[in-house]
């Protein structure tokens, strides 16, 4: 519908959907202006920056607490409940999540820089 906004995020790693709280985020790959400052002028320097992915997943009674391992890269999506589906390839994980009680939240983070994005309707 026109107007809609993203208001669900779901990530897959390779065909398993996380159960993620709310907040997950991406932010995608490509330049970066970093100010330079030269006295009474500041100007820029390009640099590039890699994308990256932000989700809470919850874990609970039978889940494999050990499951998320750096070592091991892969793919993943993230799909917005507007259409959008951004598809990674080569997703690196920065590393073992702490998990915290209160619901066995743990904290995720990829980086990458390939992916694409489908628009579906």
């Amino acid at each position: 519908m026109a107007g809609d906004v993203i208001g669900i995020v779901q990530i897959y790693v390779g065909s398993t959907l996380l159960d993620c709280v709310q907040g997950s985020n991406i932010r995608l790959p490509g330049r970066k202006n970093t100010a330079v400052e030269t006295g009474y002028r500041t100007r820029t320097a390009a640099s590039y920056q890699h994308g990256e992915v932000n989700a809470t997943t919850v874990l609970g009674t039978g889940d494999d607490l050990d499951q998320f391992d750096p070592a091991s890269r892969g793919a993943i999506q993230v799909r917005c409940d507007t259409g959008q589906v951004i598809a990674i390839s080569d997703a690196i994980l920065e590393q073992k999540p702490q998990i915290s009680d209160n619901g066995g939240k743990a904290p995720l983070k990829w980086f990458f820089d390939t992916y694409t994005i489908q628009a579906t309707s």
